[in-house]
């Protein structure tokens, strides 16, 4: 008699457990905030709809490939966080072939100084955004001055904007979250 008390309390546990947390769910007791350190982009936005021209996409993500991204608007802003993207790649060891670095722009008039800064950087896709699209739609989804501030956004491996991470954010943290994303 006894065994058969034990057995059931250990196949009704695993059910309490999921209606017990349905309930709080359903009732507004949920986690609030994130354990993110960077920031979510206000609404959901897909690179699909980002084209170079009628058949050609502006990035491609056939390769399954998280992509961290830098918009090029100033140079000189935009070199710290090119720099901070190349660390990143260094530090993540055995998942540096799951990330690749990728500068957007589309200021033509930066074009020389965007090349050059780009040679320092190896491995460091570098794409134009003829339209300027790209721009707009990042800095009507972000918290902060996209244009100002030049920061690292990443992109899942679908092609949908994820996150961005202020500037002055600790790289330790960074590096926290691509761990847990990749």
């Amino acid at each position: 008699m006894k065994n058969k008390i034990f057995l059931a309390a250990i196949l009704i546990t695993p059910i309490l457990v999921l209606i017990v947390s349905s309930l709080y769910f359903t009732f507004g007791y949920s986690p609030e905030g994130t354990k993110n350190n960077g920031v979510f982009f206000n609404s959901y936005f897909n690179f699909d709809q980002f084209r170079q021209s009628e058949e050609k996409n502006l990035i491609d993500f056939e390769d399954g490939k998280w992509v961290m991204g830098v918009y090029i608007t100033n140079p000189i802003k935009s070199s710290d966080s090119l720099y901070l993207m190349r660390q990143l790649n260094v530090a993540l060891n055995r998942d540096i072939y799951r990330v690749k670095r990728v500068a957007f722009y589309s200021n033509l008039l930066l074009e020389d100084e965007v090349k050059k800064l780009i040679s320092i950087y190896p491995r460091t896709e570098l794409i134009i955004d003829e339209s300027g699209r790209l721009l707009n739609t990042l800095q009507n989804n972000a918290q902060i001055d996209m244009y100002d501030e030049n920061p690292i956004f990443i992109i899942d491996p679908y092609g949908r904007a994820v996150m961005y991470f202020s500037p002055g954010t600790d790289p330790k943290k960074i590096l926290k979250d691509l761990k847990v994303l990749i």
